[in-house]
């Protein structure tokens, strides 16, 4: 809370007044900025939070132009150092508002970075969440940055404001209750639209033009310490949002590669997000795959397993498998078949098969995904192998220490076999195989069925 004391309002005063007073030619800018530096580190940071909020929005476009201003003999604005030291102590006492306000005159890609950098190391928890959802409005409009040399140009598909957001989301320490509260806050605060667009930013998609060449670079660094942050949240919808962001990036990385423009070059970028989506994946299946059926089609889930496999079939396989064997309700104590059985209310209170629907998501998206790789028969038949198998052995045990009726590889051989080197029958096969078994060894029947089918063909249907 800002105490506004008479000191308070008198250095707002002075700054207003040194920002419409330059002097002749400008040369006592230099010397005013100073004192507006040293007169704001000299309030105690409750007393310095109300500047801000006093200043109004032209009174900071001065300020602004005075501190980027070039001249010499005194004209001159602050040097690189003087400014950081001036968001460092601006961000250390002000709202996230009122920062968010600051970063509207100061609106360039180095200021904008510069002051986010300033909210990220000095900022309140309170201050840093403001901060961004003020900030998220802004970053819709794709402010990239451009720079033309001779014989070519370069564009960092970034936007500036997006890459503030990132910047601040990642100074969350999600080792901490306090700051993973405040990051799951922070994310569940920002539209899903938004987190795409913050989310892309941690990419760094550069291009460069020239000489009837094109050429695409990444540098992930930030939305790998994004996925690391998520990992330790403690809310599921945290984490699916996070989840569903990386798979549109990922997917539009590899429309690029695909476009046969840039060779092999995002292929190690796109594994490394993909491992850590794995390691986000895996901190919940259950609970991030509900979240993804926002995603009615699973065309984010699809793409995350076509990556996985893509990457390497055979450690692939064994993912998926452990992730499946999650979903059908291991580690829960339950066996299979209760589990896949069991009813949650729904939107108006109504019981819904919520298991059933989300392992009948997982499965469509395994199905669609092994199906779309294009492989032989052969290799398809091995990969299904392989995920059934994987799910068996993380299986575990059902209540009591008993052993869960489960699939046996026999059971796996013959349903292969049954398909008869078709390709599109033997991804069929896994979403088939994915169904629970009952006491006797049979496949489960009952009203879950529905809801189990329903979704996997909305999936397969993308």
């Amino acid at each position: 809370m800002a105490t506004l004391t008479r000191e308070t309002f008198q250095t707002t005063y002075n700054i207003q007044i040194r920002s419409l007073n330059d002097g002749t030619l400008g040369m006592s800018r230099n010397d005013n900025l100073h004192k507006t530096l040293d007169e704001l580190r000299q309030l105690p940071p409750d007393q310095r939070e109300g500047v801000l909020t006093h200043l109004g929005d032209t009174d900071l476009n001065e300020l602004a132009s005075d501190v980027n201003a070039t001249g010499i003999f005194g004209a001159g604005g602050l040097s690189h150092d003087e400014k950081r030291t001036l968001f460092d102590t601006l961000a250390e006492s002000s709202t996230g508002k009122d920062l968010a306000r600051l970063a509207s005159a100061f609106d360039s890609r180095d200021d904008t970075q510069m002051l986010a950098e300033s909210v990220a190391n000095k900022g309140s928890l309170q201050s840093r969440r403001a901060y961004i959802e003020a900030m998220s409005p802004r970053t819709a409009d794709n402010d990239y940055g451009h720079s033309f040399a001779l014989g070519g140009a370069m564009t960092e598909k970034v936007d500036k404001d997006a890459k503030a957001i990132l910047t601040v989301l990642n100074s969350f320490d999600t080792g901490t209750s306090e700051g993973r509260a405040s990051f799951d806050q922070a994310i569940n605060n920002l539209p899903q639209s938004v987190l795409n667009n913050v989310v892309k930013a941690g990419v760094s998609e550069t291009t460069y033009t020239g000489q009837g060449s094109y050429s695409v670079f990444y540098r992930t660094e930030t939305v790998n310490k994004l996925l690391d942050r998520a990992a330790k949240s403690g809310e599921a919808a945290v984490k699916g949002k996070i989840f569903s962001s990386a798979a549109d990036v990922v997917s539009r990385m590899r429309a690029v590669q695909n476009a046969l423009l840039v060779g092999s070059a995002a292929n190690p970028n796109i594994q490394d997000i993909t491992g850590r989506m794995t390691t986000l994946m895996n901190t919940d299946p259950r609970g991030i795959t509900d979240s993804l059926k926002e995603d009615r089609y699973g065309t984010r889930l699809c793409t995350y397993v076509s990556e996985v496999l893509r990457n390497n079939q055979e450690d692939g396989a064994k993912v998926l498998g452990e992730q499946l064997a999650q979903l059908k309700g291991a580690g829960t104590g339950q066996l299979p078949i209760y589990f896949f059985e069991q009813t949650d209310p729904g939107t108006l209170g109504t019981p819904y098969y919520k298991n059933a629907e989300t392992l009948g998501y997982y499965a469509g998206a395994l199905r669609a995904s092994v199906d779309k790789l294009s492989a032989d028969a052969t290799k398809t038949g091995s990969i299904v192998k392989s995920i059934l198998n994987a799910s068996i052995g993380a299986a575990g045990l059902g209540p009591t220490g008993s052993v869960a009726p489960v699939l046996t590889d026999a059971m796996i051989d013959e349903a292969v076999n049954a398909a008869n080197n078709n390709r599109t029958e033997l991804a069929q096969k896994l979403e088939d195989l994915a169904v629970p078994l009952d006491s006797n060894g049979k496949y489960y029947r009952g009203p879950a069925t529905a809801a189990f089918n329903a979704i996997a063909a909305k999936v397969r249907a993308q």
